[in-house]
């Protein structure tokens, strides 16, 4: 018989779930990575939004430039996207952590997209304040600091709370998952060194999405 008292199953719960999870991580609540699932679909379920971004940013570049050099841009998209999951697990595995990475990097991917909830509450917040704030370098600065340093602490916090790791142990996670894209962004630049990679393939989505409107 099931214990009443057991830890919710995210795969009963669902997307509802997933959501919950994701605002308890996201506010410093551990109990919140129980909706996670530890399995390779959960896995994949929590991957799939991002590759479907890739997918349609990864058309659209080679469509605005069909050329080589974009070939090598839709990779190193890629490449940004799966580089965590490489470096966390080969870290889970050294210290002995293995058995609980499915669930950390299915709660990971998953409440990344909080960085981007915080930042629209910013966002409005400074433009409820000064609506001319957000068109400034100030308000820039404002708005990427602000997701950058949430960013570092979640993923601090979901790799703590996620692989059951001391303080130090997830702040080495978390500098070695920014030293590793540091790392990718240097040999893209081998192949493009006057062109920003990650900007460009982003460009011409965020193109598409601006003549929606």
């Amino acid at each position: 018989m099931a214990d009443r008292g057991s830890s919710p199953d995210p795969t009963a719960s669902g997307l509802g779930g997933i959501l919950k999870g994701m605002l308890l991580l996201g506010r410093g609540r551990a109990e919140g990575i129980a909706y996670f699932g530890n399995t390779r679909d959960s896995v994949l379920s929590a991957l799939a939004p991002r590759l479907a971004l890739w997918l349609v940013g990864g058309g659209l570049t080679v469509a605005y430039a069909p050329q080589p050099l974009s070939g090598v841009k839709v990779l190193f998209a890629l490449c940004l996207i799966l580089m965590p999951a490489v470096v966390t697990h080969a870290l889970a595995r050294h210290w002995k952590r293995e058995g609980l990475w499915l669930r950390y990097i299915t709660a990971a991917w998953w409440t990344d997209w909080v960085t981007l909830f915080v930042g629209l509450v910013v966002a409005l917040i400074m433009a409820l304040a000064s609506p001319r704030l957000l068109e400034t370098q100030t308000g820039e600065l404002i708005l990427n600091g602000t997701e950058f340093v949430y960013s570092l602490w979640l993923t601090w916090y979901v790799a703590r709370v996620g692989l059951l790791l001391r303080r130090g142990q997830a702040v080495l996670m978390v500098l070695a998952i920014l030293g590793s894209l540091v790392a990718l962004g240097g040999v893209t630049a081998l192949f493009s060194p006057d062109q920003r990679a990650w900007h460009e393939f982003l460009y011409p989505l965020l193109m598409q999405q601006g003549g929606a409107h």
